[in-house]
C-alpha cells in the first residue's frame, strides 16, 4: 500500500474514505497464501500477521477482512484501530470468490443478496 499511497494526493483521497474502506489481509496464520507478503512486511518493520496489516491499513480503512484462520487475533485487530470481520478468504473458485465479495462489501454497508 505504500507506494500507492506515496503518490501525490491518494493518502489524502482514500483518508477521506477511510470509513468507507475495507481491506481484505493477504496474510493467513502468519503467511503470505500467495506472493511475498509476509516477507516485505518483515523487512519494512511489521508484524507478519494480520495484526501487522491491521496497524499497517488503520489510517486507511475502517474494517479488515480476516481469514477464519486467525479469527482469535480479530480483537487485536479491533485494538489495532479497524473492525475485524472474519470470513474465509481462501478463493478455490467463483463461488468462494463470491462470498468474499459479499464479505467486503458488508463490511462496507453494502448488503447483496446472495
Amino acid at each position: 500500500i505504500g507506494p500507492v499511497l506515496a503518490v501525490p494526493g491518494i493518502a489524502e483521497a482514500v483518508r477521506a474514505r477511510r470509513e468507507h474502506t475495507v481491506a481484505v489481509s493477504p496474510i493467513i496464520a502468519g503467511r503470505a497464501l500467495k506472493g511475498p507478503a509476509d516477507r516485505l512486511l518483515r523487512e519494512l518493520g511489521h508484524d507478519a500477521s494480520v495484526v501487522g496489516v491491521a496497524r499497517l491499513y488503520a489510517p486507511v480503512a475502517s474494517a479488515l477482512v480476516i481469514d477464519e484462520a486467525d479469527a482469535a487475533r480479530a480483537a487485536e485487530v479491533d485494538a489495532a484501530g479497524l473492525r475485524a470481520v472474519v470470513a474465509p478468504t481462501v478463493m478455490h473458485g467463483p463461488a468462494e470468490a463470491a462470498a468474499l465479495a459479499r464479505a467486503v462489501l458488508a463490511a462496507g454497508g453494502i448488503e447483496v443478496a446472495p
